[in-house]
């Protein structure tokens, strides 16, 4: 049973390689926020690119650490230890080579877990808050232009993924709901396009199929 087990973690692992690009221990998603400067004052409104099925409904793969002490496998312990990158694409309408002050996308990302799968995870992984939303991003922001102070514009940012998952799960991997919410800088609308206004903040859903590798054997 244990030899099943491997070959078909094996074979998950090939079809996430092919799903999904890793890049220096972390692995991009299939998912843009597209970044637009708004006239010369510089005004940032992002949008959370996700409009085709596979941006909505994607498999990805996240590296875990196995601790295996002596003895029977159910022993083991397994703690997710990978990064997340979620790329910008940044489009500069403001016809400005630097700016005098930083603009920035602020940006906050949580992954929430079925109400039911939370309630069966052991109670040692921690409250029923913390087995449901594994993975809670702080507030966190980016600089999207250039400046006289010498900052360079970002081209990503990243998300850390730690939390601990069992042994079933590191096998069958599980489903998950990843929330990306993006806020750009100056006054705009936040319910789109309207009169001229800019929309400045966005949010997006993505429906994630989680396969997890063990590190050591990457």
């Amino acid at each position: 049973m244990k030899k099943i087990k491997i070959v078909a973690m094996l074979m998950a692992t090939m079809f996430v390689c092919l799903a999904a690009t890793s890049i220096s221990g972390a692995v991009d998603l299939n998912a843009d926020v597209n970044v637009t400067i708004n006239g010369f004052i510089g005004v940032i409104s992002p949008v959370v690119d996700i409009s085709t099925e596979e941006q909505k409904n994607q498999t990805i793969g996240f590296l875990v650490n196995v601790t295996e002490p002596p003895g029977d496998e159910k022993n083991n312990s397994y703690k997710v230890d990978d990064k997340l990158v979620i790329n910008l694409d940044i489009t500069d309408e403001s016809e400005r080579e630097v700016f005098i002050l930083p603009r920035f996308v602020f940006y906050r990302v949580i992954v929430i877990r079925e109400l039911s799968d939370a309630i069966a995870l052991p109670k040692s992984f921690g409250s029923l808050f913390t087995r449901l939303l594994p993975i809670k991003a702080p507030f966190g922001q980016v600089g999207v232009v250039s400046t006289l102070g010498g900052s360079q514009k970002a081209t990503n940012f990243s998300i850390n993924l730690r939390y601990r998952i069992t042994n079933e799960t590191f096998y069958n991997g599980e489903n998950l709901t990843m929330y990306i919410t993006v806020m750009g800088f100056l006054p705009g609308n936040i319910n789109g396009i309207h009169n001229g206004e800019i929309p400045i903040i966005d949010r997006g859903i993505v429906n994630l199929k989680v396969i997890y590798i063990d590190n050591g054997e990457e």
